[in-house]
């Protein structure tokens, strides 16, 4: 099957500029799309990652396009803690609709989760049987936003991933696993200690240590269990 990583970034994109000055990170898949009074919806499931303070703007900042006139329309949003699913619409033309009829090919898959960084790079891995539709995914790509090719090949496909694909986390323990991960802990060798991560946390050692000793504890029971499969 052949495949292509690459990333991509618009910088005039409401959404885009939405993630960039709240600085998160967003997890979607891009579901589907339809045609309604003019305009294409765009169907997203996502997963949104951050400081809880910026987790908030973010949504606001987003509810904002519900009164948008021009550009991004934000037509439906569903949202239960980090996980929320929202309809975004645009005016159709026919640049418009001849990039979506390839973006959305139904020949395409995608492997995993878009990811939207902070900085508004999005990362695609995508595969299909035929080359062509990744090489007209591409030039469409380059054509409209900045686009860097990352790898493009023919290969066997190993793993494909979901949002809700790991075991579910608590809040605590998603954000001292996440901060362990940011400042180095799981690097070889480490850069910090459980104690100096706690003490940055304000939290007491014996607490923050719980915490990501029962994530860790529900990662690797699923992931062990995951690769005997």
């Amino acid at each position: 099957m052949w495949f292509t990583k690459f990333k991509v970034f618009d910088e005039k994109n409401s959404l885009s500029i939405i993630v960039r000055k709240n600085k998160v990170q967003i997890y979607y898949y891009p579901v589907n799309h339809y045609i309604k009074n003019k305009r294409i919806h765009f169907i997203t499931v996502c997963l949104i990652k951050g400081k809880e303070e910026n987790k908030i703007n973010y949504f606001k900042d987003l509810k904002k396009l519900k009164k948008a006139r021009q550009g991004r329309k934000l037509d439906f949003l569903e949202k239960q803690e980090d996980f929320f699913i929202m309809v975004t619409s645009l005016s159709i033309n026919q640049e418009l609709r001849l990039f979506v009829d390839v973006a959305y090919n139904p020949a395409l898959i995608h492997l995993k989760p878009v990811i939207w960084n902070e900085d508004g790079w999005e990362e695609f891995e995508v595969a299909s049987i035929e080359r062509e539709n990744l090489k007209k995914l591409i030039d469409a790509g380059e054509s409209k936003y900045k686009l860097k090719l990352l790898e493009f090949k023919d290969k066997k496909i190993k793993n494909f991933g979901f949002l809700t694909m790991f075991p579910e986390l608590t809040d605590k323990q998603q954000n001292a696993l996440e901060f362990s991960l940011k400042n180095g802990y799981y690097e070889y060798p480490r850069k910090t200690s459980l104690e100096k991560l706690a003490k940055s946390n304000r939290l007491a050692f014996s607490t923050f240590q719980a915490h990501v000793r029962k994530a860790e504890n529900k990662i690797l029971r699923f992931s062990i269990e995951a690769i005997k499969k």
